[in-house]
């Protein structure tokens, strides 16, 4: 297993550096939303309560509740500058009283169990020191028919060109992780720069 990162607990604090940091990522981001939309799509889920874990600006949440006009999306994320400016999109961008945002730590959720029909997450997990207890409370709080999509970067030589990379975990640590957990029925799929662990179909 890796040794601990740096980026192990970055928290944005202040809404500036959240701002420049979300202009960098927006149209990747976007892109990725449309991948997840595709998969939740195959699924056939067309509504219920879902929840975006580490939600940072809020726009993975906002562009998922425009596709899906009959979900409900709440956003977590341990930094208060996220919340703000995740707050800001959600009024800009989408029907602000179906997407809400709230400090919390993904984990240990400040949810009830069963709570959500989906959960979804992006570039959360090498940002955390113990990912079995995200994956833990991803199986606490989601319903027994309910589905998840968790993405991040792929530990690689791509790690010269960002500390992220670097920082991030390679499949096979994430399936040693996924092991320890009580997280049921994942997959994980590969992708150039990032891997995915989702909800076998």
């Amino acid at each position: 297993m890796r040794s601990r990162h740096p980026l192990e607990h970055v928290v944005f604090e202040d809404e500036n550096s959240l701002r420049r940091y979300t202009k960098g990522i927006n149209l990747w981001m976007r892109r990725l939303a449309k991948s997840f939309a595709a998969i939740i799509s195959k699924w056939g889920m067309t509504g219920g309560r879902a929840l975006d874990l580490g939600s940072g600006s809020g726009i993975l949440a906002v562009e998922l509740a425009r596709a899906f006009p009959e979900f409900d999306f709440v956003g977590l994320d341990l930094s208060e500058a996220a919340v703000a400016v995740a707050r800001v999109q959600a009024v800009e961008r989408s029907p602000a009283t179906r997407v809400w945002f709230e400090r919390g730590d993904a984990c240990a959720m400040p949810f009830d169990d069963d709570s959500f029909d989906l959960v979804v997450s992006s570039n959360t997990l090498h940002l955390l020191s113990d990912p079995v207890r995200m994956f833990d409370e991803v199986q606490r709080v989601l319903d027994p028919s309910g589905r998840f999509i968790i993405s991040d970067f792929r530990r690689s030589w791509w790690g010269s060109v960002t500390p992220h990379i670097r920082a991030a975990y390679t499949t096979r640590e994430i399936e040693q992780l996924l092991r320890q957990s009580k997280l049921n029925n994942w997959a994980v799929q590969d992708g150039l720069l990032w891997l995915t662990v989702l909800s076998k179909a």
